[in-house]
């Protein structure tokens, strides 16, 4: 189980396939409202999903990856979608040119004719619209009734947020985020209370000086951070990139507020920055880290500490805003010559039959499920017991922000800028300054490139 997390965990931050689906049947459900005559009725929808899977049909996907495999693929899905629909089998292209992959320009000039495409965020942009890829599925989403109201708020405007007019392109099928985890160890080891839900940044600020310490010539630290893991998903809903200017939006001050809130943890004396896995999960001399959550699963298996987690804190001045949304999917590609099929194929992946088993090996859902915390994370025997609720913060997810198919060229001048701050090399101004300068240079090249 925990190799498979390994192998597929950063597939499931780049993207995931979609759909929510009624019940014990996993059909969709009508997406229009009780008692609209324009509705769908149960018996027409499961008469079109009988036509539309009555021949065989191979589905061409695409993973923007150069490792993903095919076997990979068909163990977290495919085989699982054959299941139900027996007349559906799955290629899988990846980047690798030597393996009969390439880019999307590549295989597309091949006469490959791609029906799902593995996006997230900004990656639609540069695989999809760039590539004239993007499909509106939203007649499908009608014909074969999926409920967009199952979807969570965040997930379901993020999801309307890369048309113009609220067009739909894919249906998600998981989300990530980020949580704290702490060592349990050492909180009983020099008698500190335990950190919990609700608190904020300034109660474990305070909290992260009492656990830096020196204790038998070993250098114990409060507080470490996945920097590349929180400002995606920022609080504060403060994207990279104005959409419409296509100017980076780096100096400003909310960057400048979420920098220095996690930078002063590295002034405190002891509490160095570092990479904190190895420190955190095999030594045991970190004390809390705030990092995705999905990504941490795979360290549950052979990690000598006792750990467990509590929701990411919050700014004192925004109680009640958690962290964002990381959200994969799998797009439908207007060259599918299997529309219906490749839609269906992403649905069932979506459906709340399918999410609950999958929730049972830690990933988060993006539909609403009931009792979905009698089963999340039962497929993993060392998450018994774990609070693992704070994972799982749909609820008061932080509102998407705007991104454009320019905004990957944005974060990393933000990760230099904080580093450089951390380090001690820049103020933060400085560093914000420097980082939008940067990256603005970096986005005009891009559209000079394009002219």
């Amino acid at each position: 189980m925990f190799k498979k997390w390994v192998s597929v965990t950063a597939s499931v931050m780049l993207v995931f396939v979609t759909a929510a689906c009624s019940g014990g049947n996993s059909e969709p459900k009508t997406a229009d409202k009780p008692g609209d005559a324009s509705a769908p009725k149960k018996d027409d929808i499961a008469a079109k999903i009988a036509e539309a899977t009555s021949k065989p049909v191979t589905i061409n996907v695409f993973e923007n990856s150069n490792a993903y495999s095919q076997e990979q693929f068909m163990d977290l899905y495919g085989s699982k979608i054959q299941k139900k629909y027996p007349n559906m089998s799955f290629k899988l292209y990846n980047n690798n040119k030597d393996k009969g992959g390439g880019s999307i320009p590549e295989l597309l000039a091949a006469g490959v004719s791609l029906d799902l495409v593995k996006v997230s965020g900004a990656s639609f942009y540069s695989l999809m619209a760039d590539n004239k890829l993007e499909s509106n599925v939203a007649d499908l989403v009608k014909l074969y009734g999926y409920d967009m109201n199952k979807l969570y708020p965040a997930i379901r405007e993020q999801m309307e947020g890369f048309g113009k007019n609220k067009e739909i392109y894919g249906i998600p099928n998981a989300t990530v985020s980020v949580a704290l985890f702490y060592n349990k160890d050492l909180f009983d080891k020099f008698g500190v209370a335990y950190p919990k839900d609700g608190m904020t940044w300034d109660d474990i600020y305070d909290i992260a000086k009492k656990m830096t310490r020196q204790d038998g010539g070993v250098q114990y630290m409060g507080f470490q951070e996945g920097y590349g893991h929180l400002f995606p998903v920022n609080q504060l809903s403060q994207g990279f990139i104005d959409t419409k200017t296509n100017k980076a939006t780096l100096n400003n001050d909310n960057w400048k507020k979420m920098i220095d809130n996690l930078a002063r943890f590295h002034t405190i004396p002891g509490n160095a920055f570092v990479d904190y896995n190895d420190p955190f999960w095999k030594e045991g001399k970190v004390a809390m880290v705030a990092a995705q959550s999905a990504g941490s699963w795979a360290f549950a298996d052979t990690t000598p500490i006792n750990w467990d987690l509590v929701e990411l804190p919050r700014f004192k001045d925004a109680p009640k805003a958690g962290a964002g949304l990381q959200l994969p999917f799998y797009a439908i590609a207007s060259t599918s010559k299997n529309r219906d099929q490749a839609f269906l194929a992403a649905a069932y992946i979506g459906s709340e039959e399918f999410q609950k088993e999958f929730a049972k090996q830690g990933y988060v859902p993006p539909i609403k499920i009931d009792g979905l915390m009698d089963v999340f994370g039962k497929g993993i025997p060392k998450l018994a017991g774990k609070n693992l609720k704070a994972a799982v913060p749909l609820e008061s997810a932080a509102s998407p922000y705007p991104f454009n198919s320019y905004m990957s060229l944005v974060p990393s001048f933000l990760y230099t800028a904080y580093t450089d701050v951390v380090t001690g090399k820049k103020d933060t101004n400085t560093a914000l300054r420097d980082a939008e300068e940067a990256a603005n240079k970096k986005v005009e090249e891009a559209l000079a490139a394009k002219k």
